[in-house]
């Protein structure tokens, strides 16, 4: 870094354990007119891909809103702009779509004269974002995400209709196994997120969630309808840090299946020993156009899912699903992202 004489800076340290990043501002920007404030947006949330940022009213509809700016990229800067000093209810959204909300908060304060940067910062989940406030030469304020997003996998042996509400919101109601539902936003709680869960009409206990606030997740519900059993897995929704790889895991949830899953791309093994109920961490591979993926159990001579000549996109994120029951095992490749 070049640092100038008598000028103040600040140095924004950002990113992932392992790849850790850095930005640096010159706090020496002309105090806005009387009335107005500057504001700088950071897009250092690069897993989150391009947004558009909205200031607006506490009780302003986003779909009547106009954008501070659209199409931000990851790592790309908005530079200052002059707006009204006063009390702001921030929303990012993907870009384009304001019904993919990444964040809303309120209490976004820009005072008389003011110049500040807005820095969207990376939620544990690789999708949702955080936000912090940073005034030139002054105070830092955190604009926290309240919400992570939650999915429920509905695999319960026999074609088990699920169920479920988590915390308040209804995320599966009356879904046929095997089904992967799409992931909603509730509002996260750390130690005591409430889950109502039925199957075939009969309740079922589970212990309140853990859910970080920015985090991505997936209730995974399997076993048999008579005694069907519940797994949490955090997911990893952040991009392949290399540019021309994909990231791809194994979910192991078939009802019956007392074996371990093995997850090979072009017979090289990228998740093995994967028990059921289970998840693996995601391997890194090189996208191909022609990606032969496979599943074994050594229960089986034969794989218990194939794919072949599969388009595997680079930075793309996928998940092999295996569910159904024992004497008929069903694989579902998601792209995640």
């Amino acid at each position: 870094r070049t640092l100038a004489k008598d000028v103040s800076y600040t140095l924004l340290a950002y990113g992932w354990a392992g790849a850790l990043k850095t930005a640096i501002l010159q706090d020496d920007v002309a105090a806005a007119d009387a009335g107005k404030a500057k504001l700088q947006v950071l897009n250092l949330a690069t897993d989150a891909g391009t947004l558009d940022i909205y200031l607006t009213g506490n009780d302003d509809l986003l779909d009547d809103a106009t954008a501070l700016t659209t199409g931000l990229a990851g790592g790309a800067t908005l530079s200052h702009t002059s707006i009204s000093a006063g009390s702001y209810r921030l929303r990012v959204t993907g870009n384009g779509d304001k019904t993919d909300l990444r964040l809303d908060v309120t209490g976004l304060a820009l005072t008389t004269t003011q110049v500040a940067s807005l820095l969207l910062v990376p939620g544990p989940g690789g999708v949702l974002v955080h936000a912090v406030l940073a005034v030139q030469q002054g105070t830092v304020t955190a604009l926290s995400n309240q919400q992570a997003r939650v999915r429920v996998v509905s695999a319960v042996g026999g074609n088990g209709r699920v169920t479920a509400s988590v915390g308040g919101s209804t995320l599966a109601s009356g879904i046929v196994s095997p089904t992967i539902g799409n992931y909603a936003q509730v509002t996260a709680n750390t130690g005591a997120l409430p889950v109502v869960l039925a199957v075939n009409g009969a309740a079922v206990p589970v212990a309140d969630l853990a859910v970080a606030a920015g985090g991505d997740y997936t209730l995974l519900v399997w076993g048999p309808a008579g005694a069907p059993q519940t797994t949490l897995v955090a997911d990893d929704n952040r991009l392949p840090a290399n540019s021309g790889n994909a990231k791809v895991r194994l979910v192991h949830v078939v009802s019956g299946l007392d074996a371990a899953l093995t997850l090979t791309a072009d017979f090289s093994a990228i998740a093995a020993s994967i028990a059921g109920g289970q998840a693996s961490a995601y391997a890194s591979v090189v996208a191909s156009s022609a990606m032969r993926l496979e599943v074994n159990s050594p229960l089986s001579s034969t794989a218990l899912y194939t794919l072949s000549s599969v388009n595997v996109l680079a930075k793309g994120l996928y998940t092999v699903f295996m569910m159904g029951d024992s004497a008929s095992p069903v694989g579902v490749l998601r792209r995640e992202r």
